[in-house]
C-alpha cells in the first residue's frame, strides 16, 4: 500500500490574503482543518464550521500563531435558522472573500439497501446545506467579488459503486456551481469544484478500512492517496487573483483515479 505524506511546495506569497476572510465548514478535522490552516498561514481571517466544538478549538490552537486568525461556530450545517445567523456574523465581522463548503458525510451501502431516510439525510447535508451556505453567503462574496470551492468527490461523473446517494448529492452540487458560476458571473464571484481522490482519516484504522484503503490505492493509476494538503493548497489557489478566470470547473485531484476503474465501496454486481 502507497499512502500520501506528500506536501506541496508553497506557491502563493505568504501575506496574500491579509484583510480577507473566509468560512470554512468541516474545520474541525481533515481537508476542512488543513483548508483553515492554509489560509490561516497565508493571513485570512477564518472561521470555521463544524459540528464538535472539541475539534474546532484544537484547530484554533493549531492556528494560533499563524499570520491570520481562527474563530469558530460550534453548529449543524443543516440547521438552515443557525447556519444563516453564524454566516452573517462571519460576514459582518471580517467579510466572505471565499466560502469553503467541505462538510459532508455519508455511509457505504449497495443502493438497494439505502433507506429513504438515509438517501434524504445524505443528501441534506452534502447538498441541501450547500445551497444553504452558498446562498446565505451570496451578499459578503458579492461585495468580496469573492470565491466558493465545494469539496466534492472523485469521479462524480461516472459513478461510484456504494455511494448511490453521496454521488447523486455531489452531482447536484456540481450542477449547483456551474449554474451559480453563470448567474453570478456578473457579480465577480467564481464557484469551483474540488474531487478529490482517496484521503486517509482517523477512521480508517482496522482491518477492514485498511483493505479498502489498499483496493483504493490500487485503483489510483499514480498510486497514492491524496494529502489533505494538496486539497488545501489547491483551494487557496483558486481563491487567490492566479485563479481569476478560473469557474464553474471540477478539478479532480485524484492521481488520475476518475480516469482507471473508478473508487468503488462495494464490489461490483453485489447488492448485499
Amino acid at each position: 500500500m502507497s499512502v500520501s505524506d506528500f506536501t506541496p511546495q508553497p506557491v502563493l506569497r505568504d501575506d496574500i490574503f491579509n484583510g480577507q476572510g473566509a468560512v470554512v465548514s468541516g474545520a474541525g478535522s481533515g481537508i476542512g482543518r488543513a483548508i483553515a490552516l492554509r489560509l490561516c498561514a497565508l493571513g485570512m481571517a477564518v472561521t470555521g464550521f463544524g459540528r464538535r466544538e472539541d475539534a474546532l478549538k484544537e484547530t484554533a490552537d493549531l492556528a494560533a500563531d499563524m499570520p491570520g486568525s481562527f474563530d469558530f461556530e460550534a453548529l449543524n450545517v443543516r440547521d438552515t435558522e443557525a447556519l444563516d445567523a453564524a454566516m452573517a456574523r462571519s460576514g459582518d465581522r471580517h467579510g466572505i472573500n471565499l466560502l469553503v463548503n467541505n462538510a459532508g458525510g455519508q455511509f457505504f451501502a449497495p443502493a438497494t439497501k439505502i433507506s429513504r431516510k438515509g438517501w434524504d439525510s445524505v443528501l441534506d447535508l452534502n447538498l441541501s446545506a450547500v445551497f444553504s451556505a452558498t446562498k446565505s453567503a451570496y451578499p459578503y462574496l458579492k461585495a468580496a467579488q469573492g470565491a466558493v470551492v465545494n469539496i466534492s468527490l472523485s469521479g462524480i461523473d461516472r459513478g461510484s459503486m456504494g455511494l448511490a446517494h453521496s454521488v447523486a448529492a455531489r452531482a447536484g452540487v456540481l450542477g449547483l456551481t456551474r449554474t451559480l458560476a453563470l448567474e453570478w458571473a456578473g457579480d465577480g464571484i467564481r464557484l469551483n469544484c474540488l474531487g478529490p481522490g482517496t484521503v486517509v482519516t482517523a477512521g480508517l484504522s482496522d482491518e477492514a478500512a485498511r483493505q479498502m484503503l489498499d483496493s483504493l490505492v490500487a485503483a489510483t493509476p499514480m498510486g497514492r492517496t491524496t494529502s489533505v494538503e494538496e486539497v488545501a493548497e489547491l483551494t487557496a489557489f483558486l481563491a487567490s487573483p492566479a485563479g481569476a478566470l478560473m469557474t464553474g470547473q471540477l478539478i479532480q485531484i485524484d492521481g488520475a483515479a476518475h480516469l482507471g476503474p473508478g473508487l468503488h465501496m462495494i464490489d461490483g454486481g453485489s447488492n448485499e
